[in-house]
């Protein structure tokens, strides 16, 4: 559980966003817009910022955060900070330049859709975990320790994790929305959710499932398929009946909700979209929801779990790795799928700054007619 909920989590976040892609973009293009008339410092008006200076990027950042990455590398340096050579006396400085790069990139934060996702992650997934995590120690990843074992940092940063992978799930979809990488973007979803059903299904000893299934580690390390009789009646499945119940709608009502209203925008309705006065369409989507997570997801999970278990780890990694990579290709079902949800023709579209600058220049336009 503590694995999982690390990769579930960035799954939420990165749905949210790409729920919503229609709406952030438009809240983007309004906003720098509106910054231009004003004229604050540091609005876009359709400048994009040249390349970065070559610096060492960490390992594990993606490509397309390298221009922020530098960007905030070059303030850190021109405010006097040197990497290897820091002190406490630098600290001021930065939290004031790491203040003002997350100004820069508000308007990924101000808005309704980031602000349910905190308070999605916050109210109810990490209370759902927590009380998992107290109540049943011995259950899921827990099985490796005990409860006497848990180390107190450990349940912190379970419960922190919880909701900051959420938040970068969010913010690197919302990156990737903004330069019209919609399927790139819609990716975070599905390979975080992959993750989260390879650990469930098969861990990191082939023995994934028998954890999930066992109420107890008495019951894991005499491993049957009776234990699933014992695991539905266990406090475990109370506890995520209550809690999926909790979230699980309200999760489906707000994905299906915003991509409807987004479909409605883009056709110059605005309003919000009655999910329950429109349930066809809803119902359509809310299945096409389940067969890009379920079945991109859960199947090639379970897939590896049996290759795995015949071939070994080596081939059978291997093979699921094929079987993925040809689904998520431009001949699989993963681009056809995606299409299908969002209701675009193409999975590329113009990047942000374009339709911003676009629309500086027909202000402009007009402002000289006016005069």
């Amino acid at each position: 559980m503590v694995q999982v909920d690390v990769f579930w989590s960035y799954g939420i976040g990165s749905s949210f966003a790409l729920a919503a892609f229609r709406q952030l973009r438009r809240l983007k293009v309004e906003n720098e817009v509106r910054r231009w008339k004003l004229g604050w410092k540091g609005s876009t008006g359709g400048e994009i910022a040249g390349p970065p200076t070559a610096e060492t990027v960490p390992a594990g950042l993606s490509e397309e955060n390298h221009i922020a990455f530098q960007e905030l590398v070059r303030e850190l340096k021109a405010n006097g900070l040197r990497p290897g050579k820091v002190t406490f006396r630098d600290l001021g400085k930065v939290v004031k330049v790491v203040k003002a790069w997350a100004e820069k990139y508000s308007d990924a934060f101000h808005n309704e859709y980031f602000l349910k996702n905190l308070l999605f992650l916050s109210l109810l997934f990490v209370p759902s975990g927590s009380v998992l995590l107290w109540s049943n120690p011995n259950w899921e990843t827990m099985q490796v320790g005990s409860y006497e074992t848990i180390p107190q940092w450990l349940v912190g940063i379970f419960t922190t994790t919880n909701v900051t992978q959420g938040i970068l799930g969010f913010l690197v979809t919302y990156n990737l929305l903004m330069k019209g990488k919609y399927y790139q973007a819609a990716l975070q979803t599905v390979l975080a959710y992959l993750g989260f059903f390879f650990i469930l299904a098969n861990g990191w000893d082939n023995r994934g499932y028998q954890r999930f299934f066992s109420k107890n580690r008495e019951a894991f390390e005499n491993w049957k398929w009776s234990n699933v009789i014992g695991w539905l009646g266990s406090d475990v499945v109370a506890i995520l009946l209550v809690y999926g119940a909790a979230f699980l709608p309200l999760m489906y009502y707000w994905i299906t909700k915003w991509i409807m209203e987004g479909q409605d925008l883009e056709k110059g309705i605005v309003g919000e979209a009655d999910v329950f006065e429109r349930l066809p369409e809803a119902a359509r989507l809310f299945v096409l929801e389940n067969a890009a997570i379920f079945g991109g997801t859960l199947g090639p999970a379970v897939l590896s779990t049996i290759l795995i278990r015949r071939l070994g780890w080596a081939k059978g990694l291997s093979a699921t790795a094929a079987v993925v990579a040809l689904m998520l290709s431009r001949v699989g079902i993963g681009p056809a799928l995606c299409k299908r949800l969002l209701g675009v023709e193409s999975l590329r579209d113009v990047p942000v700054e374009e339709l911003v600058q676009k629309a500086v220049d027909e202000e402009k336009a007009a402002l000289a007619v006016r005069s």
